[in-house]
């Protein structure tokens, strides 16, 4: 799609080391295919996104690079080595993304995203400049500390924050290089410490982020 704010694209970030999951989660199968390629097909289908650009490990590459081919993801521009940290895997695929347009960025790990919400995402980026997805808390929420409760927070206002994140791409740019190399839990918190309030659009509480080895189970099941 061609907008005022120029062409969109994806970055998809892949490089995780899987921590507490015990492994790659990006190349765990679901519906026997990698989670990856879930995200990846919906970036496809997508009537807005015009380039994709993929951030991984660096081993993985040749394996990210059969599976597009295989898959006829056509719009993969890239495939990216993935950083230290999450923020430094973002900064590696920007570099392979023009100087100005919009920008989905989106966890591999969250694989019921969908082309629908994409393209939503990024007709509100258009006016906004810095848009996410996510859902009003529901649960109680408690400051815990060595396994005991220390506080009750007031919920009101609590957002539980998902990806895709949608930006101009100068903006994107501009918040990394602000952050001087440090990590951030989202770019969203990177764009925040310009000055700028994304907005918040409702999420579908299926866009879950696979975690653990219980979460892959789940989406299983959803499946």
């Amino acid at each position: 799609m061609q907008s005022a704010a120029g062409e969109c694209f994806g970055l998809v970030v892949a490089a995780g080391r899987g921590t507490r999951f015990g492994g790659l989660k990006q190349f765990a199968l679901l519906g026997g295919r990698p989670l990856l390629s879930w995200s990846l097909n919906a970036f496809e289908q997508s009537k807005s996104v015009v380039g994709v650009v993929v951030v991984t490990n660096r081993p993985k590459i040749p394996f990210v690079h059969t599976l597009v081919q295989r898959s006829g993801f056509g719009k993969v521009l890239a495939i990216a080595p993935g950083g230290r940290t999450r923020s430094a895997s973002v900064r590696n695929g920007l570099a392979s993304l023009p100087a100005h347009g919009l920008v989905a960025v989106h966890d591999a790990a969250r694989p019921f995203v969908n082309a629908q919400m994409l393209d939503q995402g990024l007709a509100k980026c258009i006016r906004r400049g810095a848009v996410t997805y996510g859902y009003p808390l529901s649960d109680a929420v408690k400051r815990v500390f060595r396994g005991r409760i220390t506080e009750t927070v007031a919920r009101r206002g609590l957002y539980a924050v998902q990806t895709p994140q949608f930006f101009r791409l100068e903006l994107l740019r501009r918040a990394h290089a602000n952050s001087r190399g440090t990590d951030a839990p989202d770019d969203c918190a990177l764009v925040e410490s310009l000055g700028y309030r994304p907005l918040v659009i409702p999420g579908p509480l299926t866009n879950f982020k696979i975690t653990s080895r219980a979460d892959l189970a789940l989406a299983r099941r959803l499946l």
